[in-house]
This record gives C-alpha cells, structure tokens and sequence, in this order.
C-alpha cells in the first residue's frame, strides 16, 4: 500500500507541468524604453519562457498609452505586463477583463489607490530586511536618523520606526519642508545620529544634495546607508539595491501564478525577493568605522 502510494505521487509530480511552462500571449506595456524597463522585461521573457509577447512604449504619455492599449486589447492578449508607473497607472484604470500585473514601480500603494489596486512586484526595498543588515553592519551603533520630507514619507518613516523597535534601534527623525532646512537640521541639538539612512525622497534626491550629505557625515565619521548602488560609490558605507532583471524574474512567476490562480492569491504588492547589498571597507577603514564580519560575508559585493 505504502509503495503504491509513493508511485502515484511521484506519477502526480512527473505529469504536473512546471508553472515555468506556462504558455500565454502577453501583452507589454511600458512607461518608456529606458534601461531597467528593458532589463526587467528581459528577465520577464527569460522566465516566462513559453510566452508570446507584443511590446509598445507610452513614451510617459497616459493619453497616447489609452490608445496604445486599446490596440493591443483588440489584437488579443492573456495578460497584461505594466512596466513602469505611467504604464501601471494606465493599465490598472482600465476595465479589461484580462489578468493584469505591474512591476518597476516605486510606493506603488500611492500611485494606485485601492479602487484600482492589483497585482504587482515594487521597487520598495523591505524595510526589515534593511533594518536587520543595518543592525548587523554596525552593532554598536543604535541611533538611526532618516532625513524626508512629511508629505512624501511620513507614513515609511512612522513605518519604520514601529518596526525598528524589533531590531532594537531607534530611529530619530529629520523631517523637512525644502533642501534650506538641511544645514538647520544639521546644526540643530536634534542631530543626534550614529547612522544617516537616507531613503527615497524626491526632496533630496539630487546628485548634488547626496553628495552634500556624505561628505558632512563622512566629516562627523558616521557611516551613511543608502539605496542603491550610487552611494557606495560615492561615500557611503552600506547600500542595498535591486536586480532589474531578477525584479523581472520575480514578476514573471507573479503573473503566471495569477493566470493559474486568478484572484486567489492573497498578496497584492509584493516585495522583492532579493535585495543585494554592497559594503565599502574602504571608506570604512579610512574613517576608523568598523563593520561586522557577519554583514560581510553576507554582502553581495565588498569595496576595499
């Protein structure tokens, strides 16, 4: 009987084809061409494997993209790819029937509000898991500021704040109204840091205001984090970022879950998978800030 049973789960695991062999027409649709955008539908393609695809660009034009749409609608598609938020804008307020999934989209819960809300991978880095490598790079250090703007990320902040408690820091918040309150809130007994986190924030997010940042931290020696490969480059001790073509990957899986399921998957947003990180010992070193050997031997890529 036990031997019977064996043989037909392992019949049950030869004849269930793969989720990767999923066929389906779909149908692109992406904000712009630039890099990441071709990079994510690369490995889009990649690991929907059996797909058939037909790609247009809106060029950032949500009325140019309603017809672009319209015209793919009409064609025939299975699935709708949105890449990018214009495109993930365009497709989630339209009223096609056909399954739908977005990806390349930063703070996607504030670009698609609940009454358009649907399936999709973003571009926000997982708060706890930069939490955890942050504790982990500096261990004697507890005092994380966050430098933002209220309008745009007081509600990530309160976020992370809640969450921080669980990896025992605390996090001191440096909120802004314009790029003239920096110096202020540098200056102000406010300014209590051990670690300078700096996270999306269109108020200063700027070439030239980064730079800015580091070099006043690199001057008080605290190490600055940040998120995306750019700051380790430029100064900062510990970055995170992301793979376009593995956020692609990601995606690919999501939507044939989706095509297999329907709308029974219970997450809408999801996370990425896999966050990278890299770790510059060499400004660590010229600084005299020392970073675990834990989170080294964890990174994915070490300057020295």
């Amino acid at each position: 009987m036990k031997q019977n049973l064996i043989s037909l789960l392992i019949a049950l695991v030869l004849i269930t084809p793969p989720i990767t062999a999923l066929s389906a027409e779909v149908i692109i649709i992406k904000s712009s061409d630039i890099i990441p955008y071709q990079k994510a539908i690369e490995g889009f393609k990649r690991r929907f494997s059996q797909g058939v695809f037909q790609e247009y660009s809106i060029n950032e034009d949500i009325d140019k993209g309603k017809s672009i749409l319209e015209y793919a609608l009409k064609k025939g598609g299975d699935l709708i790819l949105a890449v990018g938020p214009e495109a993930a804008y365009l497709v989630g307020i339209h009223s096609s029937s056909v399954p739908k999934v977005f990806t390349m989209v930063l703070n996607p819960e504030k670009l698609l509000d609940d009454t358009i809300l649907y399936h999709g991978v973003s571009l926000n880095l997982p708060i706890g898991f930069q939490l955890e490598r942050i504790k982990m790079a500096f261990p004697k250090r507890r005092r994380v500021g966050i430098l933002y703007t209220q309008e745009q990320n007081q509600k990530i902040v309160d976020s992370i704040s809640r969450k921080a408690v669980d990896s025992d820091l605390h996090i001191v918040s440096l909120p802004i109204a314009s790029q003239k309150d920096i110096p202020r809130v540098f200056n102000s007994p406010q300014f209590n840091v051990d670690i300078l986190w700096i996270i999306p924030d269109r108020t200063i997010g700027s070439e030239k205001i980064i730079k800015y940042l580091i070099k006043r931290m690199l001057l008080k020696k605290i190490p600055v984090v940040g998120f995306n490969e750019w700051f380790t480059d430029n100064g900062a001790i510990l970055s995170f970022y992301l793979d376009d073509q593995e956020i692609g990957e990601q995606t690919a899986e999501l939507a044939q879950k989706l095509l297999l399921k329907g709308n029974s998957l219970t997450s809408v947003i999801h996370e990425p998978l896999i966050v990278r990180t890299i770790v510059n010992l060499k400004v660590a070193g010229k600084l005299g800030i020392s970073v675990s050997n834990d989170l080294i031997t964890k990174a994915s890529e070490v300057i020295k």
